[in-house]
């Protein structure tokens, strides 16, 4: 007879099928790998047996890795699926807060070493770096580009379909000035997917490069809104986005006005370090909304200014 599961196992194996829900490969690896953790660290720590033991140290498993010294944004990814499978709201948990001054994802001053496998000039990766400069994907969803997803979003904007985070299908928008360069690109392509798994075997930073394109992006929508009804037409058209995508019970949510009226403005650290790299410290809402809806694809500004428009 084979040896029967560790109590480390068993308390994993009970939050398996929750997290197998999740379509999208890393983020299904980056909540598994998360819960894991916790369940070690309740394990070696608290000697608990039973998933309603481990609950009651979700703080104490937070503390410990402020005891550690870890970053505010590690320590919110490692308690974001701890919270998520045990019904907990993260705003209960005390936690230091992220600020956009801490984050080092896509920075050009994370101290890379520069090599040719991360080189963007590297002439073997000059075409997923060429159509990345202009989309602006997440890696895994430029990897999945195939021919037949160069598309018409609902207002009749040349688009690109992906499968976002979570396995959503979504458009992505394409600059007026990108749209001859990337149809081009899909007429030229073969049939199935427009690269091999060969042309990502590389450390290049695709998330700098999504950075760069939706800063281009915000620039454009400050254009339009400045022009003779562009900023009634930007809101018809994200209102559209949202009444096609965002249902219940087959009709569309409740649209949150407040989300694309007056400015948004930069407070403490991240007000700082934005006047410390000559960067605004005061955004329009509806820009920064057309930014993340059509080019980020999701619904939430405080992440694009964050991880995308401060990024440097």
């Amino acid at each position: 007879m084979g040896r029967g599961k560790t109590k480390t196992q068993l308390l994993f194996g009970e939050a398996v099928p929750f997290f197998n829900r999740y379509e999208n490969d890393e983020t299904r690896r980056t909540y598994v790998s998360g819960y894991r953790r916790f369940v070690k660290y309740c394990r070696q720590y608290h000697n608990c047996t039973t998933t309603a033991q481990c609950k009651a140290h979700i703080q104490d498993f937070a503390d410990f890795f402020v005891q550690k010294g870890l970053t505010a944004s590690t320590i919110h990814t490692y308690l974001a699926p701890v919270c998520l499978f045990l019904g907990v709201s993260m705003a209960t948990v005390q936690k230091p807060i992220r600020h956009t001054s801490e984050y080092t994802r896509g920075r050009s001053y994370n101290q890379r070493t520069e090599r040719k496998d991360n080189d963007i000039k590297n002439q073997k990766y000059e075409k997923t770096v060429q159509l990345q400069s202009v989309l602006g994907l997440r890696r895994r969803e430029l990897m999945r580009l195939r021919k037949e997803d160069f598309v018409i979003d609902e207002s009749g904007y040349p688009c690109v379909k992906i499968r976002g985070k979570g396995g959503k299908w979504q458009l992505q928008r394409i600059l007026p000035e990108d749209v001859m360069l990337v149809k081009e690109f899909f007429n030229q392509a073969p049939e199935g997917r427009l690269f091999c798994d060969d042309d990502f075997r590389n450390k290049i930073s695709y998330h700098s490069l999504r950075a760069k394109q939706a800063q281009r992006a915000y620039a454009h929508y400050e254009k339009q809104v400045a022009t003779l009804g562009g900023r009634a037409k930007l809101e018809a058209e994200i209102r559209a986005r949202w009444n096609k995508y965002n249902l219940r019970n087959g009709r569309p949510k409740l649209f949150d006005e407040k989300s694309i009226t007056g400015p948004y403005f930069l407070r403490g650290k991240n007000k700082k370090f934005a006047r410390s790299h000559n960067l605004p410290w005061k955004y329009d809402r509806l820009c920064l909304m057309a930014v993340s809806v059509f080019h980020l694809s999701h619904w939430r500004t405080d992440v694009t200014l964050a991880s995308y428009l401060l990024a440097i």
